[in-house]
């Protein structure tokens, strides 16, 4: 619920959570539950799902849904009627234009945590940068580069 940047903003708690503290999942499978979160079509968070159901089978996949997309909706909803009570005002114009570049950092948060304790050879960190560059400089699909980077890895790795 607390999260910004959407569901980047929550990944590098999730993975404490789930890899370090509880040892749910182990990093490369933390990992792959999101990548899989990024390829099916909906939220990213969708991965908490996943995450679920590996500790309390279908039980554990409800629960997670119901964790991660609930608290988060209501509070939503009542921010977005909030915001659009503030139309026109300046210390809306202010906020936004000051979350933008919080929200950018805590994707690249995300991003060193994923990494974390799963790229583990120069391979890896070079497949890495090369699909942020690619990331960065072309507006090639998310769901492309990371498809690219699994089958690349697969045979180099």
């Amino acid at each position: 619920m607390l999260g910004f940047g959407g569901g980047k903003g929550i990944f590098p708690q999730m993975r404490d959570d789930v890899v370090e503290r509880h040892h749910w999942l182990t990093p490369d499978v933390f990992a792959q539950y999101y990548a899989i979160g990024k390829l099916v079509p909906g939220p990213t968070t969708i991965m908490s799902v996943l995450v679920g159901y590996h500790v309390a089978n279908v039980w554990g996949a409800v629960v997670a849904a119901l964790a991660i997309f609930v608290p988060s909706s209501l509070l939503m909803l009542v921010a977005v009627g909030l915001w659009q009570s503030a139309h026109g005002s300046p210390i809306r114009d202010a906020f936004g234009h000051g979350l933008a570049p919080a929200i950018v950092g805590l994707s690249w948060a995300s991003a060193w945590v994923l990494g974390k304790g799963v790229v583990t050879s120069w391979q890896a960190m070079l497949l890495v940068a090369v699909t942020a560059a690619l990331s960065l400089a072309t507006k090639i699909p998310a769901v492309v580069l990371i498809g690219s980077a699994g089958i690349v890895g697969a045979f180099v790795l």
